[in-house]
């Protein structure tokens, strides 16, 4: 399995992953949603133009949250290791911060802590989980990927770009996962907070004992020729 298709398989579950946990954050917290900051802003300017600030605050810790987590992904980017090694742990990290939530939504964390918390691992993820393929996509905003597709769609009927049909492909699986993760996390686990981490939590662990087991059998095989 080489890095690109690693990847990919890890972009997709992460975009499944934060479907899941908006669709919890959704029904939780009053409308809110942890990977879509427009809609956080619309909101907030919407309740704070009509209702004031003792309605509109509650959308400002995740905003908060998502700022400082895409700052500090950024700066874990620059962490001096191999590409391979770095985003092995990358996912680690991923799943060290599932499970804080987990043990949060299990102790109750109260909504502010806990939306500011979400909002600092959806800045995370966002940053450093974002490639299928070679095509750059976002796991957790799909307005971007929507326009995207549907450009790239245009250029591979019209222009006969092959490479827009594989870029068109990537983005419409992004998609996909996305809405498979909202209605799973609303379906089979009714967005309840422990159920949707857990869940989470244990795609990341088996996603990372995967691409694990394939670091060694790679390594075993390259020692053996």
């Amino acid at each position: 399995m080489n890095f690109s298709t690693k990847n990919s398989m890890t972009t997709l579950a992460q975009t499944f992953i934060m479907g899941s946990i908006d669709a919890y954050t959704f029904q939780n917290f009053h409308g809110s949603f942890v990977s879509a900051q427009t809609g956080n802003l619309v909101v907030f300017a919407y309740e704070y133009a009509t209702k004031g600030w003792g309605t509109a605050y509650i959308r400002v810790p995740v905003l908060l949250g998502f700022l400082l987590g895409a700052f500090m992904s950024q700066a874990c980017k620059h962490i001096k290791l191999p590409a391979e090694r770095r985003f092995n742990l990358f996912l680690l990290f991923s799943i060290i911060f599932l499970g804080l939530l987990t043990l949060g939504a299990a102790f109750n964390l109260s909504m502010l802590n806990m939306l500011f918390s979400l909002g600092l691992f959806s800045g995370y993820e966002l940053t450093v989980f974002n490639k299928i393929g070679v095509t750059s996509v976002n796991n957790g905003i799909m307005t971007g990927n929507l326009k995207n597709f549907a450009n790239n769609v245009y250029e591979a009927i019209f222009s006969r770009d092959k490479s827009a049909l594989i870029k068109a492909s990537h983005f419409l699986s992004g998609i996909i996962m996305f809405v498979l993760g909202i209605m799973f996390s609303a379906y089979v686990l009714q967005a309840i907070g422990t159920e949707v981490f857990t869940a989470a939590f244990m795609i990341n662990i088996i996603l990372l004992m995967t691409l694990y087991i394939d670091y060694r059998m790679t390594n075993h095989q390259q020692t053996i020729s």
